[in-house]
């Protein structure tokens, strides 16, 4: 096993924290240095809930005791320059930290588009946690009436549905639909766009903003339409892009989306590991780069990374982006590619789709969902899913088709799932969607012989 006496991580989000942790948890003689800055210790899955104050800052962090109870020395300044020759890492204080190994965990910074009127007042984006305190702020002291989401991704929608819920008119504008960005196909997510608009939400789909509008303060926004919106605040939530610059700068190479690694996380210096927002990913289904910008695959890249810094030799697996949100009453989930991205990509594909209640018929209660698989025909594996559920609960089920497409699994063995019954959690096992759904594919796919 390598012999690791300092390592130095830089970044304390989804991916530096757990590393740190689990580090120190496997061997406690390492010497762990963990390197931020104050702000970006925040997940930007929670900015739309403090925004609302559903949730606050305080709570959505991990309190630096842990870290000190741990034996890892945080440091409170940002990084500034890494130097591989002498294996170091100097902070804007000018301090220098010697490594063996280092860990990048830098995350990503808000896409921000070029238009006139974006640096105006009442204009906000979703990343961090001066973000969620902007918003609330705004809302509060603004008395905001009418508000413009620009972006259609999970926090986009998330902050559409909660300021909704303060009395907003809210207005979301997507250069798509609503469910391209969280992995639905338009069969899928009309059912989402007509319960926003049942809620109160409006939906301008096939739409970029042009113009925000106002002399100091955002008054309106308008569109390629060539429609304006009034709007007494705008969020843009287009998305992250990888915070590079030290990578880049360092020398490391970079992909089409971010830092590249391989398959046990190292960057092409391999005494430098690299994840979270800042890398790019290969597909599972496809095998081409993708981005993977959602905590749970930074989390993980973190716990692997410290096991391999270890010695331990864990890969990373291909990407499968499992993904599950909730907006008002409806919750919503997805896991491989979308039955568009199989078009284009060139998949010959069968699709299925059942529906269910989260309750067995004979007790009163249960709430519709739906569920959506792809298979390809060539190897008959299934290679994406979607559900839209009333039930918060009956989301949860994409994570067994993830390690369904990550077994590769096909038709034939997911007819054979046997999922927990009991009339109060879950279907009469006979009308189990999936199951159900995966017979649809088998009678296509395995024709007897004639």
């Amino acid at each position: 096993m390598p012999t690791v006496k300092k390592l130095v991580i830089i970044g304390c989000a989804g991916m530096g924290g757990p590393a740190a942790m689990m580090t120190k948890r496997m061997d406690p003689a390492v010497d762990v240095t963990l390197i931020r800055e104050e702000e970006h210790f925040l997940t930007r899955c929670a900015v739309p809930y403090i925004a609302v104050e559903q949730a606050t800052v305080a709570a959505s962090v991990k309190d630096d005791g842990m870290f000190h109870t741990a034996g890892v020395n945080l440091v409170k300044a940002p990084a500034t320059s890494i130097n591989r020759k002498e294996k170091t890492v100097t902070t804007a204080d000018g301090a220098v930290y010697p490594y063996d190994t280092l860990i990048l965990a830098t995350g990503g910074k808000a896409i921000v588009p070029p238009i006139p009127g974006v640096d105006l007042e009442g204009v906000f984006t979703v990343r961090w946690s001066s973000d969620a305190e902007n918003i609330r702020n705004w809302i509060k002291e603004k008395r905001v009436r009418n508000a413009v989401v620009y972006g259609a991704g999970a926090c986009g929608l998330e902050m559409a549905y909660l300021i909704s819920q303060k009395g907003v008119k809210v207005t979301v504008v997507v250069r798509s639909y609503i469910g391209r960005t969280v992995g639905l196909d338009t069969d899928m997510s009309s059912e989402l766009e007509h319960h926003f608009a049942e809620k109160g939400v409006v939906i301008r789909s096939r739409a970029v903003i042009t113009k925000i509008l106002g002399e100091k303060v955002v008054e309106a926004v308008e569109l390629s339409t060539g429609e304006k919106i009034a709007a007494d605040m705008v969020i843009v939530a287009l998305g992250v892009r990888p915070r590079a610059e030290l990578a880049e700068t360092a020398g490391l190479e970079m992909g089409e989306y971010g830092v590249q690694v391989n398959e046990y996380l190292q960057t092409s210096d391999p005494d430098i590991y690299a994840g979270g927002d800042l890398i790019e990913y290969e597909c599972e289904i496809t095998r081409k780069p993708v981005l993977g910008q959602i905590r749970p695959n930074a989390v993980i890249g973190g716990r692997i990374a410290a096991k391999n810094i270890l010695g331990y030799g864990i890969k990373f697996p291909r990407l499968l982006n499992s993904f599950a949100a909730k907006m008002f009453d409806k919750s919503i989930a997805s896991v491989g590619i979308t039955e568009a991205i199989a078009k284009e990509e060139g998949f010959d594909v069968f699709v299925a789709k059942k529906s269910a209640k989260s309750k067995h018929v004979m007790i009163e209660g249960g709430k519709p969902y739906t569920v959506k698989l792809l298979f390809e025909r060539t190897t008959k594996k299934v290679i994406g899913a979607q559900i839209v559920a009333d039930d918060e609960r009956s989301v949860r089920y994409i994570d067994v088709i993830s390690l369904a497409i990550r077994n590769g699994w096909t038709a034939r063995d997911l007819t054979t799932l046997r999922c927990a019954g009991q009339p109060e959690l879950s279907p009469e096992p006979s009308a189990e969607p999936i199951a159900l759904a995966a017979e649809d594919a088998f009678k296509e796919l395995y024709p007897l012989p004639r």
